[in-house]
């Protein structure tokens, strides 16, 4: 057992900083939520006013799930955090387990933990009780947060609730890791089992859609893991029954995972194919080119993401264009927002597309950390090629996934909104969306910085970063006397646009910021000695 222990120990290692990130982030989304339905909506008629506006649209349904309950505290809840934290949760458990799995066998590390005193099967199995204890993280969080919040009085979570609701968001990342890990075995590399598992992703999340689109549909909610989510009803039911599916359905494929990963041959997969291909050259005649070539499915995961969250928090804006309680316009006015209600809701949604946007570069920074401590690194520095070029290729890249992500979210928040007749008007949200870009500069500089000091600590220098500005900002606009935790955040210094005008002097220092953090890497990761191991 004592290798199986070392496998699972070293899996939780690359796990548990990115569990604990998106914890946080989980529990503070829904705190957040709980206690601005609570400020903006103290009492019952305007609760029902605004189910009245919102609660009967199908086509918000299909889009953002359940609404039915949205007069409550606890249903606001959920129609608020339901696409954005299941979603989110789906994608990183499916990642993360083909990483540890899948991806770990194409890099040969598997191979040389199987040479030891471990099986396929039981090294497979090890590897899943480290992503359980993962998604445990994300759980805890998720209560955490939510029990947070019931110390409002005029929340009313019981404890039961959170548990219950802990539980149905921890589905979606369970159910998807154990999707992984099956796929993981079907597959032949990481890009292979990766696109099977988005592929049943995406068919999962329209079925939901469909179920939504009305009551003759309602019972396809069964057919689909996000579905399961939905009819477990936090709050209100809490029934049980869809968590059996969803553990019933985890054992399965995580039984038939351990089973196939004993039968089949390391480097091998399930599914036939080819053993020779075409030489495809694209992005292998220069450092840059390859970085693209390699990491532009993670970029484009980034990037859709931003969109599909503008997209959504866009749909919700239409409940900024009826009648809102002064309750919910002081809220916002914590923020020093500006202008119509509409636009003030857009400028803290803007917010939290600024903590996506920014957490573009953890890729490309933990990406050329990993082939630095992996040892890839060495096999490109012993060609003709000046490390400088190498980081400075990365961060070009960087750069661009930070523009395109930034646009994309300004052009998503616009299209959500006039999909449900609202225009906030396209060239503002984009300028909300390139307002994002200075300061999410400034966290790929810093993430640089540190991976030309120290590779390890790169990636968890900028989740670090990034999480601190948002929970700082945050804290300090919504509670009275931590106004000063809003200057150590970077956030502080970024206009919630449009709600707020867009200072040109401050963007243009973040950018030089920025630009010195990258020099000062370049400098610093020529002069040393590449790690290893």
């Amino acid at each position: 057992m004592r290798a199986e222990l070392a496998v699972a120990h070293r899996a939780f290692r690359q796990l548990w900083l990115t569990a604990t990130v998106w914890a946080v982030v989980f529990g503070a989304t829904v705190a957040a939520s709980a206690v601005t339905y609570v400020s903006s909506f103290p009492d019952l008629a305007s609760r029902q006013q605004i189910a009245a506006s919102t609660g009967q649209d199908a086509g918000v349904s299909m889009l953002l799930g359940p609404i039915s309950a949205i007069d409550t505290v606890g249903g606001y809840t959920v129609y608020k955090c339901y696409v954005f934290l299941t979603t989110i949760g789906a994608i990183w458990g499916l990642l993360a387990a083909t990483r540890l799995l899948r991806g770990e066998e194409d890099t040969g590390r598997w191979q040389l933990v199987l040479a030891g005193g471990t099986r396929a099967s039981r090294a497979t199995l090890a590897t899943l009780a480290a992503l359980a204890g993962a998604v445990a993280i994300v759980f805890a969080g998720t209560v955490g947060g939510t029990l947070l919040a019931a110390r409002n009085p005029d929340v009313g979570f019981a404890t039961g609730d959170a548990l219950v609701y802990g539980l149905s968001i921890a589905t979606a990342p369970a159910v998807f890791i154990a999707l992984g890990a099956l796929t993981s075995q079907l597959g032949r590399s990481r890009r292979v089992a990766t696109g099977l598992g988005m592929t049943v992703f995406g068919i999962a999340f329209v079925v939901r859609m469909l179920a939504d689109s009305g009551t003759a549909t309602h019972w396809m909610l069964w057919l689909t893991p996000f579905g399961w989510i939905e009819r477990m009803r936090p709050f209100s039911e809490n029934d049980p029954r869809p968590l059996l599916v969803a553990a019933a359905v985890v054992a399965v494929l995580a039984g038939l995972a351990v089973v196939l990963a004993a039968r089949r041959d390391t480097g091998s997969g399930v599914l036939a194919s080819r053993d020779t291909a075409p030489p495809r050259w694209w992005g292998l005649q220069s450092p840059l080119g390859l970085a693209a070539r390699l990491d532009w499915p993670v970029l484009v995961a980034w990037c859709g993401g931003a969109l599909g969250a503008a997209y959504a928090f866009g749909i919700i804006a239409k409940i900024a264009t009826g009648s809102i309680p002064t309750s919910f316009n002081d809220v916002l006015g914590k923020f020093g927002l500006q202008g119509s209600f509409l636009r003030q809701f857009l400028g803290v949604s803007f917010l939290f597309f600024a903590t996506l946007v920014a957490l573009v570069p953890v890729s490309q920074v933990g990406a050329l950390a990993d082939e630095e401590t992996s040892g890839r690194l060495v096999h490109l520095l012993v060609r003709p090629v000046r490390r400088w070029t190498l980081l400075a290729g990365r961060l070009a890249l960087a750069t661009t996934a930070v523009v395109v992500a930034a646009v994309l979210s300004g052009f998503g928040a616009w299209a959500g909104a006039k999909t449900q007749g609202v225009d906030p008007g396209l060239g503002s949200m984009l300028g909300a969306g390139l307002n994002l870009i200075p300061t999410a500069l400034v966290v790929l500089g810093a993430g640089a910085v540190v991976l030309a000091v120290a590779p390890r600590a790169a990636a968890p220098a900028v989740y670090g970063i990034v999480t601190w500005s948002f929970l700082g900002d945050l804290l300090a606009s919504l509670v009275d006397g931590l106004g000063w935790l809003e200057r150590l955040s970077l956030f502080h210094y970024l206009a919630l646009a449009p709600a707020q005008g867009i200072d040109a002097a401050t963007a243009c220092v973040c950018v030089a910021v920025a630009a010195a953090l990258a020099g000062l890497a370049l400098t610093l990761f020529s002069r040393r000695d590449v790690a290893t191991g």
